[in-house]
């Protein structure tokens, strides 16, 4: 039903909000602005605690910081500790210990004082630390034997082959027999000697690393 008031205005009620409806706005109006307040609280408590991990956070990165290059600056001593420590094996893997092997030599040629068995004498000699016949060092001497007997020859090739020291610490890949010639020597006893030419093929040189190892 629709109520039409006929009253002129002055004559007519004044109009009101309804409790109800006020009291509907009046708790909405208290209702936001608690959730407002309490947004805020917690808004702020979380903003205040994050905040002080965030600082707490940074100075722990800020210490760990020079700690990290360290770590870094180890890390490229090491890799360079790395290739230094390459670089001296592999040195040691290709040395030749000239030393050795002319102080063993000089053993077979001497033999114990034995002139009876060879007499040998050299005029030169050449040696390389690589580029053999075989991968490792060489020596080659321009050699004299004091005969005219190949038997002497043989003598002082089968003294070089049978040396054990020599073989097994100096590891040569065989004599080969040389040939030569025999030439006079005036001046000298006997008046003829055998000339001929020693090359003696070494093995690689990691053999001489295992075998200074034994």
């Amino acid at each position: 039903m629709i109520n039409i008031n006929l009253l002129p205005q002055e004559y007519r009620r004044r109009e009101r909000t309804s409790f109800r409806v006020f009291g509907t706005i009046m708790a909405s109006v208290i209702a936001v602005c608690c959730s407002l307040g309490y947004f805020g609280h917690v808004y702020l408590n979380e903003f205040k605690a994050v905040e002080a991990k965030r600082i707490q956070q940074q100075e722990v990165l800020d210490s760990l910081t020079p700690l990290a290059a360290y770590d870094d600056a180890l890390v490229k001593e090491k890799a360079e500790y790395t290739r230094r420590s390459q670089t001296i094996q592999d040195i040691a893997t290709s040395r030749v210990l000239w030393t050795k092997v002319l102080d063993q030599f000089i053993d077979i040629v001497n033999n114990n004082g034995d002139t009876a068995r060879h007499l040998a004498w050299f005029k030169n000699m050449n040696s390389k630390a690589s580029g053999g016949r075989f991968g490792g060092p060489s020596m080659s001497l321009n050699a004299m034997l004091a005969s005219d007997q190949w038997s002497r020859q043989a003598n002082f090739l089968d003294d070089i082959r049978g040396h054990q020291e020599f073989v097994q610490d100096i590891p040569y890949d065989g004599v080969t027999f040389p040939g030569g010639r025999v030439v006079k020597t005036p001046g000298k006893t006997p008046p003829k000697s055998i000339e001929f030419r020693l090359d003696l093929q070494m093995r690689s040189s990691k053999d001489w690393v295992v075998n200074e190892k034994r």
